[in-house]
């Protein structure tokens, strides 16, 4: 009922297109803090490990951001102080006031928390001794630049698809994979052939450790055309860097990281925690903006980090890690 109430629109916008906040919206809001404390939701605390996706944080997670979308930012600080700082006493578990869910900042509510990982919005290029993939993509911009631009000949083609049609209204936002659910797709292997060769050289980045989801690692080049705005949203786990290399139409796109605005320059990489609230648009575009973005795990994320958790929300944990 909830998705229903706040998430139905999956293909297009329909009940929020004129405005982010109607009464059917609000609907949504007041049932969503119903099920928030309802003792079945409430329950996930003692049912499901904390690398799963629990019900009171994911509920927590959409309303603020429709709070935010709909510009009732005190009702989502509120919320999100609130839930933030609750505790649990459960059959199970017990978990003392901020640690039940233990988001860090009012711009960053993924529904999975794993504890441990250094938080930060944007990672710099004095970080990249963690994140190989960052210099690995500019030194092999060529290659790819070369391969984007053939696809986007014939992007129905290459395999272009619509991309989060929820997010937007107005615009078009599309995406190729060429890696998703630890499989190189099709479309990687025909029309990205030299680099999906890198790609496989480079992904998975930690074999043998389980994801959280299934966008635990994943790589797709994106085009977004002129006019398009992407409304706030957060990717659905703080163990998921997003790692974005410009190719072409950049000026004018921005990317804002919890309300910090960044552009793209070609051939140069941006890392940044796609855990932090964020939106992009391209009202200034001057051309259809095109990019690839890698999704990779945080590079903090050891065995230690499964032990006493059974299962993710996207896989089993090996008994060895558990």
């Amino acid at each position: 009922m909830t998705h229903l109430l706040l998430d139905l629109d999956t293909v297009e916008h329909v009940f929020d297109k004129d405005s982010r906040d109607t009464p059917f919206i609000r609907v949504g809001l007041d049932f969503a803090d119903k099920l928030m404390n309802h003792p079945e939701c409430l329950g996930d605390f003692d049912t499901k490990g904390e690398l799963e996706c629990r019900c009171v944080p994911l509920y927590a997670k959409i309303s603020t951001l429709k709070m935010k979308n709909a510009g009732r930012v005190d009702e989502a600080k509120s919320l999100y102080e609130k839930v933030s700082t609750m505790g649990w006493q459960g059959s199970q578990r017990t978990y003392a006031p901020g640690e039940a869910v233990p988001w860090d900042d009012f711009h960053h509510t993924p529904q999975i928390w794993v504890k441990g990982l250094k938080s930060q919005k944007v990672w710099g290029r004095e970080t990249w001794k963690e994140l190989p993939i960052c210099s690995l993509l500019e030194e092999n911009f060529a290659t790819i630049k070369e391969e984007t631009a053939r696809a986007l000949k014939d992007s129905a083609e290459s395999g272009f698809e619509d991309a989060y049609r929820f997010l937007y209204d107005k615009g078009e936002w599309n995406r190729v994979m060429l890696y998703h659910k630890k499989t190189f797709t099709e479309e990687c292997e025909r029309v990205f052939p030299k680099t999906c060769a890198l790609l496989k050289q480079w992904l998975p980045s930690k074999p043998g450790l389980p994801w959280t989801s299934d966008q635990n690692e994943q790589v797709m080049v994106i085009k977004m055309k002129q006019g398009t705005d992407v409304e706030t949203h957060s990717g659905p786990s703080n163990n998921i860097l997003n790692i974005h290399i410009g190719i072409s139409g950049l000026e004018g796109a921005k990317l804002i990281i919890a309300n910090d605005t960044h552009t793209w320059d070609e051939g140069k990489v941006i890392a940044w925690d796609g855990s932090y609230d964020h939106r992009v648009h391209c009202l200034e575009c001057k051309e259809e903006r095109v990019i690839m973005m890698v999704r990779y795990m945080h590079p903090g994320m050891a065995p230690e980090h499964y032990k006493g958790s059974k299962k993710t929300h996207f896989e089993d944990v090996p008994l060895e890690l558990q």
